[in-house]
């Protein structure tokens, strides 16, 4: 059940629980909330999104307000992430200014950081201002660097190798597999899925690990869904790496780090048809410099950083990837990377020798 607060009602919260003389102590300067600039950007069964506009001396300051209303292990990484973790990725993350426990939710005040997505048209190059990011977040909690910090994490971060993440990787299979023998005879998805049909099947049954090589390259504390509206920016009009912060940290787990590349590049890949010409330039490129960035801070891949790109791009796809396009289709909502998730689990699924 979505919980939307009204403006008023919000505003009378706020005043009960002093959170302008909160917020004020936080960013060191009088700051009074505007009750007539409560805006919802956004509200979802876990969480809701409001945008507050605070008094200052100066001006008027935008700040970003969440209330996470469930307790589901998704709320409590990202609420985890901005109040455990923060000493460690404050670099990586939106200003966190307050977090308030009110009756069963979570409150967190924090900075308003303007997305990527709407500030510029995005180019292939873009991909060069963001990946230097992306590993150096990597690198700041890589193996050995993170686990010394093991008590702040242990008990609530998802580990990607451990026994509940098996048995969740399994459970999304068997689901994948019910999935695909409703698409082959379904109206919307049989015509696609029938070529496929059969060696997806055989390919599950070997499941859920196809590569340990993607474990054995190392792990960090991944970000796990780093699309253009989680990566954000106050400033992207200069031609080098740009200050980024990420947004919704709900996804985020300790995993192999070659996760969130092929996430960040393939979701753009496979939506941006004028880019498809020009797909495996793009690609290798961003293996390139992701692979010097990492360098930078003294990690290096012993295998192929190609084949693991695209190793962690199976691995994804068909533990997820394909589970969510077949829901989207199923519930009338999209699935539009149905086709190119299918065309290249079956290219590189021969390539890598798991067809």
């Amino acid at each position: 059940m979505k919980i939307v607060y009204e403006p008023k009602l919000l505003y009378k919260l706020f005043t009960k629980l002093k959170i302008s003389e909160k917020l004020s102590y936080s960013m060191g300067e009088k700051v009074i909330i505007d009750p007539t600039k409560i805006e919802c950007l956004k509200s979802t069964k876990r969480s809701s999104i409001y945008k507050l506009l605070l008094r200052k001396k100066s001006g008027y300051y935008p700040i970003i307000f969440k209330v996470y209303s469930s307790t589901t292990q998704r709320n409590e990484v990202e609420i985890n992430i901005y109040k455990k973790l923060h000493p460690l990725l404050k670099e990586f993350l939106p200003r966190i200014y307050l977090i308030e426990r009110n009756l069963n939710e979570d409150w967190v005040f924090m900075e308003f950081v303007n997305q990527i997505r709407g500030q510029l048209k995005f180019t292939p190059k873009h991909l060069d201002y963001i990946i230097p990011t992306v590993a150096k977040l990597h690198a700041r909690t890589f193996e050995d660097k993170f686990k010394k910090y093991n008590d702040a994490w242990s008990s609530w971060l998802p580990t990607y190798d451990s026994a509940p993440a098996r048995k969740e990787r399994e459970k999304y299979m068997e689901k994948t597999v019910v999935f695909l023998d409703e698409a082959v005879s379904d109206d919307r998805t049989k015509d696609l899925i029938k070529p496929y049909y059969k060696p997806l099947i055989k390919l599950y049954s070997k499941g859920p690990d196809f590569f340990p090589e993607i474990l054995e390259s190392g792990s960090s504390l991944t970000h796990g869904d780093l699309h253009m509206q989680n990566i954000c920016s106050k400033d992207v009009t200069k031609d080098y790496p740009w200050n980024i912060q990420f947004i919704d940290w709900e996804s985020a787990r300790y995993a192999p780090t070659w996760f969130d590349m092929v996430v960040l590049v393939e979701i753009l890949l496979g939506f941006r048809a004028d880019w498809q010409k020009y797909a495996e330039e793009i690609r290798n490129h961003c293996i390139v410099t992701y692979v010097n960035e990492m360098k930078k801070h003294g990690i290096k891949f012993k295998a192929d950083p190609r084949d693991l790109y695209k190793m962690a791009y199976l691995q994804r796809t068909l533990e997820k990837g394909l589970h969510t396009q077949l829901r989207r289709i199923f519930d009338n909502r999209g699935g539009e990377l149905l086709g190119y998730h299918l065309e290249k689990v079956a290219i590189w699924g021969r390539e890598l020798g798991i067809d």
